[in-house]
């Protein structure tokens, strides 16, 4: 992901998707399902509710501070998210720049921003850096859906 992030700061028009991903847009915070979307988010992000923290915990000491564990866990995930975001965001602000468009109308959301475009953005490099580039996403995607399925 560091690879990604010097990468993707680094092509023209990138400020203008992390300028899009870093103001805030106040009239949309009195919208319920804004707030439903993060719980949601939140909730899968760290995998509450899904029996797995409490298996792991299980084999934790009695007095174990989980306390502690729980915030660096919490930071840890918030910290994750802010930076896959300012990937993502910084290569669809140079899609943006690319195509001549706002940044609201480069992709929608779904899986075709994984696939399709955060690769396309993102090797604009030599063919040989662009093949294992291609191996090295798509085995991080493998890995993060087998990880979300696992635990």
């Amino acid at each position: 992901m560091l690879i990604m992030l010097v990468r993707g700061l680094t092509l023209p028009g990138a400020s203008k998707g992390l300028w899009f991903f870093f103001t805030p847009q106040w009239e949309k915070l009195a919208n319920l399902k804004v707030w439903y979307a993060a719980v949601t988010q939140s909730f899968f992000s760290l995998s509450i509710g899904f029996g797995t923290l409490t298996t792991y915990s299980s084999y934790n000491k009695f007095r174990h501070n989980t306390n502690r564990d729980a915030l660096i866990i919490s930071f840890a995930d918030t910290g994750t998210s802010l930076l896959a975001g300012t990937i993502i965001f910084s290569i669809l602000g140079h899609l943006a720049h690319e195509l001549d468009v706002d940044i609201e109308d480069v992709v929608k959301s779904g899986g075709g921003l994984a696939i399709c475009e955060l690769p396309r953005g993102s090797c604009q490099v030599h063919l040989l850096l662009l093949n294992c580039f291609a191996v090295l996403f798509f085995l991080m995607l493998i890995t993060l859906g087998l990880g979300s399925a696992i635990g």
